[in-house]
């Protein structure tokens, strides 16, 4: 939904083939078909339904179109889309405008639903996370609309007094300390850029808004995300070790493939929109399970853009976003950045996004950080200073899934230079990529 779009309320359907009670309309005669007597006169003045003619463009089929067309009018008035919301509502809604707004003059995307937030009085509002600057809460969205009672054959009138809810999971994501709401903000008018793109939500978390009172973000709740499933999958495969599988990834290697695709992908995306996003991590990973009839197990969506900035042209926008304080993970930060720690002159790029993304590859393959062997913190943070990610996975327990010459290691190495003249672009990784994939073809059978 284009954020110019403002929500709009909604309006009974009317349907053009009924005539309103006391009305007289002339309704054009058909060339080929005789009038038909009305008590044994004919009567051209006034035509009582099935004989009223309809036009193909607004003849209703079955009693679910009516129903899927007012479900997809109250989705589009809060900003969501029938795909996002899990129910096959009869047909596709319109597709947003491609034009992207101008970076200067976006304001966040206002949420004008209510929601409410699930929890009790005793244990208080039920939490999905927690960050440096916000926290993020669960909440429900309940959508109710009445479907149309229009009796037109051939189906059998509908139930005025039927209604049919929609419950829909979403995560009210609110400042956590008072200086956090002007980065929220930030992050909000962020948001709203990206989704000005109708393929969005391919690749992010859905937003669909800022909520101006409780100055807080409303988005898709999607409660798993890459660092849980990954620490799932090397428990599960520690259970039930085999030498068959000891150098596939820990989640399986059709399911890896499609991960690393996917987030590829939708970095492309964002480096496309101007977009650095400052903080790729697997906590920040959302995975969304997809049906049994998908060739995917999950959906992969970006979150969390608290860290992100866009570079818009223009020099002086742009320093000023950098001066704005930012996440720093030592594990998934590019060696070029460990500056920030003594300095405010460092910042995110595009090139340290494809870094993180590929320590985050790393980990959804041997499903725990690189740097698990040491001991301290300090000797932690020394050795991600180094750039030597692969050399420090393959000492520990996990090593044989990113052995030299195997899939993983041929996917990542070009990411993961320690030198930014030397480390791919994400164009250039997505083709090396695609190229691993497509010379070993048996892996999908893996």
């Amino acid at each position: 939904m284009h954020p110019s779009d403002q929500p709009k309320l909604l309006r009974p359907l009317h349907h053009p083939s009924i005539t309103p009670p006391g009305s007289n309309i002339t309704a054009p005669k058909a060339s080929s078909a005789p009038e038909t007597p009305v008590h044994g006169k004919p009567d051209s003045k006034s035509l009582t339904p099935p004989l009223t003619p309809l036009r193909p463009d607004i003849i209703r089929t079955t009693a679910s179109s009516d129903l899927g067309h007012l479900a997809q009018d109250t989705l589009c008035a809060v900003g969501l889309k029938s795909s996002d919301a899990n129910v096959d509502f009869g047909s596709s809604l319109t597709p947003t405008t491609e034009e992207m707004l101008s970076w200067e003059k976006t304001v966040p995307r206002p949420c004008t639903k209510k929601y409410q937030r699930q929890g009790s009085a005793s244990s208080g509002d039920q939490e999905l996370g927690r960050g440096a600057w916000s926290t993020v809460f669960r909440a429900t969205l309940c959508l109710q609309f009445q479907p149309s009672s229009i009796p037109t054959p051939p189906t059998s009138p509908v139930s005025s007094s039927s209604k049919t809810t929609i419950n829909r999971l979403l995560a009210i994501k609110a400042a956590a300390r008072r200086d956090a709401h002007d980065i929220l903000y930030q992050e909000a008018r962020i948001l709203t850029y990206l989704h000005s793109c109708a393929h969005a939500s391919r690749y992010l978390v859905p937003f669909h808004g800022y909520d101006v009172a409780s100055q807080s973000l409303v988005m898709d709740a999607v409660p798993l995300n890459l660092d849980t499933h990954a620490k799932s999958c090397l428990k599960r495969t520690c259970l039930n070790f085999s030498t068959k599988t000891m150098f596939d990834p820990v989640c399986g290697t059709r399911e890896w493939k499609s991960l690393a695709a996917q987030l590829i992908n939708g970095l492309a995306f964002l480096h496309s929109r101007s977009c650095v996003h400052g903080d790729i991590k697997p906590a920040n990973i959302l995975l969304r399970p997809n049906g049994d009839d998908s060739s995917e197990a999950y959906t992969a969506l970006y979150c969390d853009f608290s860290s992100s900035r866009i570079f818009s042209g223009d020099s002086r926008n742009d320093e000023d976003r950098s001066q704005q304080l930012t996440a720093l993970t030592p594990d998934f930060t590019s060696p070029e950045l460990f500056t920030s720690l003594y300095s405010t002159s460092a910042v995110a790029t595009m090139a340290s996004d494809v870094y993180a993304l590929g320590v985050t590859l790393v980990v959804a393959a041997i499903g725990t950080s690189p740097y698990a062997s040491a001991g301290m913190d300090m000797l932690k943070l020394g050795m991600a200073r180094e750039g030597r990610v692969l050399d420090f996975a393959r000492q520990g327990e996990q090593g044989t899934r990113v052995m030299k010459g195997k899939m993983v290691e041929r996917c990542l190495k070009g990411a993961l230079e320690k030198s930014t003249d030397n480390r791919s672009t994400v164009g250039q990784w997505k083709r090396d990529v695609d190229a691993v994939f497509d010379n070993a073809p048996h892996l999908n059978k893996m």
